[in-house]
């Protein structure tokens, strides 16, 4: 008789098929809309985050554009300044959400991906702004800081002192490295809790069981003496 597949081997397996198949979907149809929604969002709340410093939230393609209101140091008047703005890093934790989800046996499929979804778009947001922040201090204060160097030209502004700067580029490892992929784990394992206690921590419970009990000798039967 075939013994049935583990299951945490068949959530492997369901995420690698599932994945592909959510990003692939992401890139070809969702993701220019989401980036566009993103833009228009931060352009509605940057008068208040940075009312003397960002003028408005471009996009060129699907690379955003912060004009900042901190004019270059040139020779030539120039009023702003264009510094760079990913919102991909930001709307990929989306696809990744839906790949673990597909991949997950539990009931209510719809009804998952929407709240997933709906708790993952906030969590973008603040990565755009994280980053934005720190592409701003960024340009005022010239310093290279976690892989990124500051714009050939200098701000026509006062640079950040240490203690903000390294807040931002906390703040910009967070929104690059942390949560694009904690963000959607956190919110698989928050709507699969009955899923992970029930089949992953009960299977390996079991197994840990069947194991023991068959390393252990049975009471029963008395040990050979010639052994």
């Amino acid at each position: 008789m075939r013994r049935p597949l583990d299951p945490l081997l068949r959530l492997l397996l369901g995420v690698a098929l599932s994945l592909p198949l959510c990003l692939a979907l992401w890139w070809w149809l969702v993701r220019e809309p989401l980036i566009i929604g993103l833009a228009h969002t931060v352009n509605i709340v940057s008068p208040w985050l940075w009312p003397e410093t960002v003028l408005i939230v471009g996009l060129r393609g699907d690379l955003g554009l912060i004009v900042t209101l901190l004019p270059p140091l040139t020779d030539s008047a120039e009023m702003f300044m264009a510094l760079p703005l990913s919102f991909n890093r930001a709307v990929v934790i989306l696809p990744l959400f839906w790949g673990l989800t597909l991949a997950t046996p539990a009931r209510a499929l719809l009804r998952r991906l929407l709240l997933g979804t709906i708790l993952l778009l906030p969590v973008a947001f603040v990565m755009v702004l994280l980053y934005a922040q720190f592409q701003i201090a960024l340009y005022r204060t010239h310093l290279p800081a976690l892989t990124e160097t500051p714009p050939a030209l200098y701000a026509l502004a006062l640079p950040d002192s240490s203690a903000p700067y390294y807040l931002w580029g906390l703040g910009r490892q967070l929104a690059v490295l942390v949560l694009p992929v904690v963000a959607p784990l956190l919110a698989w394992l928050l709507l699969h809790r009955s899923f992970l206690r029930t089949v992953i921590l009960g299977g390996w419970l079991q197994r840990g069981t069947r194991s023991h009990a068959t390393r252990s000798p049975s009471p029963l039967v008395p040990p050979d003496p010639k052994a």
